[in-house]
């Protein structure tokens, strides 16, 4: 129960950084994840923690890179083989022997080959965090190809160096030439190891087609087993498990595709739990570095032996040492490049420097430390202090240097063009209603399609415009509010009718987006009415809830449906009013979009739907009608496109959201009960008429 405990807890820590991403997206996901997990660090219990490191490399990195190489661009990543290479060896290794040399000079008590391994676990660039910063910053694709393809195979350079390094500190012996060999072999075995699972899990999809005993679910834990069987077999026999994952990740892409409904009905799910499964992974990548980091870090820091400014000046230097090296020898490699092909490159030094900062290090490094013998652990925890405080500085450093040296990623959406195309569905829906008998269904379609085009407006608005709205629609609550009580002291609506409008006014309130204090106010406001309600019902034994209950079974009549419409016209008028004297004040676009609004839901009220679609807010059945607006949807994005007027793949865009939407509608686990026991009784009081 121990370690379920700790489990949702950490699935609560992910959640909880993803949420406070999404309100403050300025601070970046991970380090909130890795401030998450220091936090976290300090309130486990001394000793219950530890990584396991080879369980963490073939569970969490392993899948990770299998994924990134699954979805990378393998000939842009060819094209540039040379530097790669170059960043792969020479740089990994001169890297390694000079910070190792730079830690022995700061730090005499350490061994020269116990600094050495030190220096292997921080020279591969790890390919997670690197993953992490693209998702906020725009790459070229010639740094975005370089860096994948150094991120996915310079792990096996690092941690045959680290071995090596660790083998000598034990025996105090080195060879060059078993060093080169066992480099080879582990290189050469991983090809081969991902190249065979790979292979092995295409012939048991076929095998599985052949004998028609495939279906969604097998396929996808093929797929899902394919990254742990191919890190274990390669482990199995000591060779690299990271290049066997990313080799069988890249031939698994490489197959050609089938287009039969299986494959796309795999696809799609694959794509869905992998972006779950990668999103969690990453997540604990960073939530156990903070952990680690806690955990490691603190113990020196109150140490008396040590002295904390010097360890931090240590940590300063050799970060420096490791950026100064990867950006000469970068920038040599370029310099070199144009000599001998006698031309210049003007992007040298901006590609050097990106390449620089983006060689960022991360848990592969702390986890490969920890690779050494627990008595060595034991014995140098300096060595654990100098990997994670280079490496949560070269983290940091390039959260701070890569903004002023690319562009913020930003999406491209023409929203514009996406509101003109829903408009005309709407147009072509409301042509529809003079052709049919029961609008019901259809008003709801529409209703949907408006909701989805004000999102589109909001979107694109800051927030200031985003909080004079919701200042707009708490005036008009406030208005609905006190037409309410008026009506209902002068006797012009009825108990059920004054309960039934305010149940939409609290569904009007819920829909303000207002700001986390607002919030906070009304959900302890509605909790407070709720306690007081049950107190009640419990001092009276159920009294007013057997009261609404009675009521509840009479269907509204034709006196209470007209007070209710009446009222809505008297409050409208009031709020259109209102609304008019207020531009200049507001933005006129802002007040003529809720006028608008307010006058479209108005101007239903004698289609016989309007209890149903303004006040209750019921949702039809209506797949019918959905279908239809998709149709349209999709037919009007082909006119954009043919038109110009929209991009090839912006339409693409389009039409997978109308895809998605679909699905979605399609499911046929709808929940239409309120609807239906509604339709139910209207049925039920007109055969009664009847008789």
């Amino acid at each position: 129960m121990t370690v379920l405990l700790y489990l949702i807890i950490f699935l609560l820590v992910l959640i909880a950084s993803n949420a406070a991403n999404k309100l403050f997206p300025r601070l970046p996901l991970p380090l909130l994840q890795i401030v998450s997990g220091i936090l976290l660090g300090l309130w486990l219990p001394s000793g219950e923690f530890h990584l396991d490191t080879e369980a963490f490399l073939a569970l969490v990195i392993g899948p990770l890179l299998f994924r990134e190489a699954e979805e990378s661009d393998v000939t842009s990543i060819l094209r540039y083989w040379r530097i790669i290479l170059f960043l792969i060896f020479p740089v990994i290794f001169i890297s390694t022997l000079s910070i190792g040399y730079m830690a022995h000079v700061l730090w005499l008590s350490l061994p020269l080959a116990a600094c050495l391994a030190a220096g292997a676990a921080l020279g591969p660039t790890d390919l997670v965090a690197f993953a992490s910063l693209s998702e906020r910053f725009t790459f070229t694709k010639r740094v975005e190809s370089i860096l994948k393809g150094e991120g996915l195979l310079n792990d096996a350079s690092g941690l045959v160096a680290f071995q090596v390094a660790v083998a000598a500190w034990v025996t105090g012996a080195f060879s060059l030439e078993k060093a080169s060999v066992s480099l080879l072999f582990s290189i050469i075995g991983g090809f081969a190891i991902g190249a065979f699972t790979a292979f092995l899990n295409h012939t048991l999809h076929r095998l599985l087609l052949n004998v028609r005993a495939s279906d969604i679910a097998g396929q996808l834990l093929l797929e899902l087993s394919l990254p742990l069987l191919t890190f274990f077999l390669a482990e199995e026999i000591h060779v690299s498990g990271i290049i066997a994952v990313v080799v069988a990740g890249i031939l698994k892409a490489s197959r050609f595709k089938n287009i039969t409904l299986l494959e796309a009905q795999v696809d799609t799910v694959t794509d869905t739990v992998w972006h779950t499964v990668t999103f969690m992974l990453n997540g604990s990548v960073f939530v156990i570095l903070g952990i680690e980091l806690q955990l490691i870090l603190e113990p020196i820091l109150r140490n008396p032996i040590y002295d904390n400014l010097f360890l931090l000046l240590t940590v300063f230097v050799l970060t420096l040492l490791m950026f100064s090296i990867r950006f000469l020898m970068i920038y040599g490699f370029y310099v070199f490049r144009g000599l001998w092909l006698k031309k210049k490159m003007s992007y040298a030094l901006k590609d050097s420097l990106l390449l620089t900062f983006s060689g960022v290090k991360g848990t592969v490094s702390i986890a490969t430390i920890l690779l050494i013998p627990a008595t060595l652990e034991r014995e140098y925890p300096l060595l654990l202090f100098i990997v994670a405080g280079v490496t949560l500085l070269s983290f940091l450093s390039g959260l701070v240097v890569l903004p002023h040296l690319s562009d913020t990623k930003e999406e491209t959406k023409d929203y514009l063009m996406h509101i003109a195309i829903l408009n005309d569905v709407v147009t072509e829906l409301e042509a529809d209603l003079a052709h049919t008998k029961v609008k019901g269904p259809l008003y709801a379609a529409i209703d949907n399609y408006h909701g989805r085009i004000e999102n589109l407006i909001l979107e694109q608005e800051d927030k200031s415009v985003r909080k004079d709205l919701a200042s707009l629609q708490l005036l008009i609550l406030s208005i609905e509010n006190d037409g309410l009580e008026q009506a209902y002291e002068e006797g012009k609506i009825d108990d059920r009718s004054y309960h039934l409008y305010q149940r939409y006014l609290l569904a009007m309130e819920q829909r303000i987006n207002r700001n986390l204090a607002s919030r906070f106010t009304y959900f302890w406001i509605v909790f407070w009415r709720i306690s007081r309600f049950i107190l009640h019902e419990i001092v009276t034994l159920g009294a007013k809830l057997r009261s609404w209950r009675r009521k509840a079974k009479r269907h509204l009549t034709k006196d209470e449906i007209e007070s209710i419409a009446e009222l809505y016209l008297a409050n409208t008028e009031v709020i259109v009013e209102s609304l008019e004297h207020l531009k200049g004040i507001y933005k006129n676009s802002l007040v003529n979009f809720l006028q608008d609004a307010r006058l479209r839901e108005t101007a239903i009220i004698g289609s016989g739907a309007f209890i149903e679609r303004v006040i209750t807010r019921m949702k039809p059945n209506n797949i019918d009608e959905m279908m239809r607006g998709y149709y349209l949807e999709r037919k009007i994005i082909f006119e954009y496109e043919d038109q110009g007027l929209i991009s090839a793949s912006y339409a693409k865009y389009l039409r997978q959201n109308v895809n998605n939407l679909e699905n979605y509608s399609l499911k046929e686990t709808v929940n239409t009960l309120p609807y239906d026991v509604m339709n139910y009784a209207q049925k039920d009081t007109r055969t009664f008429k009847s008789h």
